[in-house]
């Protein structure tokens, strides 16, 4: 519950840049630095959350960082220049991820091994139901102005701090932590360090599309707020096909396959710039982020010791960081290309990113990771 009214409140961040270009008259590669700030600063957010959590609690660090994103999203909301603005986004992006690993890794701690997969699925799912909701805010609030959009994810960060402080159990520290013993670097592992090369990129992709859409769909000459509308899209259509579609086939197949629909929607994209082609673009990619829901942080947690789950997920939530880091900066390069090279480079990269997963469940499937590569 707290994570679906989290992700709901999450629905200002594809509109930071529309907002700073809007609202502050910033042009595209400042707006892309400003993200970019708040990309890099999430990266530590990460790994303060696994360290929290392993510290303090799950629900204390839960609590910190919800609390943080509530105050950050405030400043951006109300920030009267550009100053304000990205010191808003890098607060933002210091609290922004300490939730992640605490509550990614209590789902693999109370869930059996066999189960993650299915549990990481179901979580997926309920993130998309609140994509879906929270499209459908957005498009709706975003007509009154695009600081509406963040000052409405405040008050849902709030809410979502109330639904934990009275509900969520508190959780004692891993056991390893008690006995003072030494829980193994996730960043000695090199399975890990392998799933991190290509979610990196993954990442990147993933980030800046709905980052771009706002922009994109502005020079088309249809309101930024419509890309709430295709969020929306997206996210009912993942909702309503990814029970059915992981249970037609095998793991390698679903990544083959959803990587090139991922690859297929960007390139229509690029090739259709107008609202229809948006449309027939998100559907696309919808279909293929159905068939991935869940499949990385399986494995992640197939690989992650006892006791050390949250540090794994916050090592491998680093990816996140630095495709916020780095891409927004690209993003606005490539958008002062032209709109069809953004789409274009975003196609390909998703493309090698696909080939590259495929080598990595092949690996894995070799050396026994088998409870994750062979799910059906």
């Amino acid at each position: 519950m707290a994570r679906f009214v989290r992700t709901l409140g999450a629905f200002s961040m594809p509109f930071l840049a529309a907002l700073l270009v809007h609202d502050h008259g910033a042009p595209i590669y400042l707006a892309g630095a400003v993200v970019g700030a708040f990309g890099l600063a999430t990266i530590p957010s990460r790994l303060l959350g696994g360290l929290l959590t392993t510290r303090v609690g799950t629900k204390p660090a839960v609590l910190i960082g919800v609390a943080g994103t509530a105050a950050a999203q405030l400043l951006i909301a109300l920030a009267p220049d550009l100053m304000v603005a990205l010191v808003g986004a890098v607060l933002l992006g210091l609290c922004f991820e300490i939730y992640e690993p605490a509550s990614q890794g209590r789902i693999a701690d109370v869930t059996p091994p066999e189960s993650q997969p299915r549990a990481y699925g179901l979580l997926g799912a309920a993130l998309a139901a609140a994509g879906l909701c929270a499209g459908l805010v957005a498009a709706a609030v975003g007509r009154a102005g695009l600081p509406w959009l963040f000052a409405a994810d405040a008050v849902a960060a709030i809410i979502c701090f109330a639904v934990i402080a009275a509900w969520l159990p508190a959780t004692p520290r891993p056991a390893q932590i008690h006995a003072g013993a030494t829980i193994a670097s996730p960043w000695k592992d090199r399975r890990l360090l392998l799933l991190m090369a290509t979610g990196t990129t993954f990442a990147t992709v993933y980030m800046l599309v709905p980052m771009a859409m706002p922009l994109a769909l502005t020079a088309a000459g249809r309101p930024a707020s419509d890309a709430g509308l295709l969020q929306a899209l997206s996210a009912l259509l993942i909702v309503c096909g990814q029970p059915a579609l992981r249970r037609t086939t095998s793991i390698g197949a679903r990544l083959a396959t959803g990587y090139a629909l991922l690859a297929l929607g960007l390139t229509i994209a690029g090739l259709q710039m107008t609202m229809t082609g948006y449309v027939i673009a998100t559907i696309v990619m919808a279909i293929g982020d159905a068939l991935l829901l869940g499949y990385s942080y399986a494995v992640v947690a197939s690989i992650a010791p006892e006791g050390g789950k949250a540090p794994y997920f916050a090592a491998y939530g680093v990816t996140w960081g630095i495709a916020l880091t780095v891409g927004p900066p690209a993003m606005g390069q490539l958008l002062g290309n032209g709109y069809a090279t953004f789409w274009f480079v975003c196609a390909m990269l998703m493309l090698g990113t696909g080939i590259g997963q495929l080598a990595i469940n092949r690996s894995l499937r070799q050396k026994s990771l088998g409870h994750v590569s062979e799910i059906h």
